[in-house]
């Protein structure tokens, strides 16, 4: 396997870490939020207002990583310029 290949798939296995531990970190923070009584388990279908909840936490959570990349990419870049 060439050099760029390696690297390319070196990059792809980080960027799924990075999800995953993304996906863990939203289900963590958005269900302790949203479901502060600790259930151990839900119904089939949510209600509403937990829909809503579960949605705006993620989304903040979401919008937050994508901050957070895009600020990462911006050093990254700055640093290989100098």
């Amino acid at each position: 396997m060439d050099q760029t290949r390696q690297v390319a798939e070196m990059q792809n296995q980080l960027n799924l870490a990075v999800v995953q531990m993304l996906q863990q970190q939203i289900q963590k923070t958005c269900f302790e939020k949203c479901f502060p009584n600790g259930q151990s388990s839900f119904p089939d279908s949510l209600g509403k207002p937990d829909q809503i909840c579960l949605a705006k936490c993620m989304d903040r959570m979401i919008e937050a990583h994508s901050i957070v990349v895009k600020a990462s990419t911006e050093m990254a870049q700055n640093l290989q310029t100098q």
